[in-house]
């Protein structure tokens, strides 16, 4: 989540966040620019800042033990390999995948976790730059990052303009007041003030289809109120302004366990895979195919997403490609 907003309402992250266990200890994934045998870290301007002491950011989580792949970093696009550094963009307003961690300025989450995982195996340094979830796929188109990862679902409508490279099984949930006491779920959103966030498939497809379908029914339509990031979404449920949150799943899970009593997973509804992106057609496209299948097939893959609670999003790597249309996922696999 933003940094900002952290300075402002810090109450609905901190709780609990001092109760990670974290499988994995912290370090920063090297740089590509050695000096003398010791790698320098690039500095990119705009970028989210590393912590000089990763162990003091206790949601970070190292991904040393991870090695590079050569079949995967040979395919880095030499633009990139010269620079020394691969940028993504990213909306850090959305535990447990993407927000901020306890040093409010460090880039933490499953999404960071899968990041850094990828820039050992490119054998390149990984940064992170804030953006809106709205704003980032014309940032890609703007090349103001090389690629990003946000959550992002795979549409037809995104797939003509940018490349979608899965990473994990996504879903969306129903965030609601304790007992879900109007009853609000899939299919009972009817008339109800529904908070969803800007850009997301939520707002754009899944929300309007909803709520046609309630209209074609006879019902009221659903009030949608669309707000900046999840962190707003959430905010706004808490105080009452919205009767519920449509947003994805562990996003509204994570919210659930850090405030008890305050919010609950009211309904969770089956989504599509969670893709990275990267400008249509990108050089960089079959470097992260490769790199992401590779991930797959090692065991830190799903330590992180475990780590997050995370266990239902684990795919094989025969799964996680660049889309050309839309991906099924197969069945959740076993979590024994």
């Amino acid at each position: 989540m933003k940094p900002e907003n952290h300075s402002k309402r810090p109450h609905i992250w901190s709780v609990g966040l001092a109760s990670l266990v974290l499988a994995l200890t912290a370090c920063s994934p090297a740089a590509s620019l050695d000096t003398g045998g010791a790698k320098k870290l690039i500095e990119v301007q705009g970028a989210m800042p590393e912590p000089a002491d990763t162990k003091t950011v206790k949601e970070y989580t190292t991904v040393d033990g991870i090695t590079s792949y050569d079949p995967a970093a040979s395919l880095l696009p030499k633009s990139i390999r010269d620079k020394g550094v691969l940028v993504f963009g990213v909306d850090p307003t959305a535990a447990p995948t993407s927000f901020t961690g306890s040093d409010g300025k460090a880039f933490v989450g499953m999404d960071a976790d899968l990041a850094r995982a990828l820039g050992q195996i490119l054998d390149i340094q990984i940064v992170f730059k804030s953006s809106t979830f709205d704003a980032i796929i014309p940032g890609l188109q703007a090349r103001r990052f090389d690629a990003a990862i946000a959550d992002m679902g795979v549409n037809m409508d995104r797939l003509k303009v940018i490349d979608l490279i899965g990473y994990a099984r996504g879903g969306f949930g129903i965030a609601t007041r304790p007992g879900n006491p109007l009853h609000i779920g899939e299919k009972t959103m009817c008339g109800h003030k529904v908070a969803v966030v800007l850009g997301s498939i939520q707002a754009v497809t899944k929300g309007p289809a909803y709520s046609a379908e309630c209209q074609t029914q006879g019902k009221p339509a659903i009030n949608l109120i669309t707000v900046p990031n999840q962190q707003e979404l959430l905010l706004q449920l808490q105080s009452g302004q919205v009767d519920a949150g449509y947003v994805d799943a562990p996003g509204a899970g994570w919210a659930a366990k850090q405030n008890p009593g305050e919010i609950e997973l009211g309904a969770t509804i089956p989504g599509t895979i969670l893709s990275m992106a990267t400008p249509k057609d990108s050089e960089l496209t079959p470097a992260l195919v490769q790199g992401i299948k590779h991930l797959a097939s090692l065991p830190e893959y799903k330590d992180i997403l475990k780590k997050w609670g995370m266990e239902y999003a684990i795919l094989e790597p025969q799964y996680l490609d660049s889309y050309k249309t839309i991906p099924t996922p197969p069945p959740t696999p076993s979590t024994n």
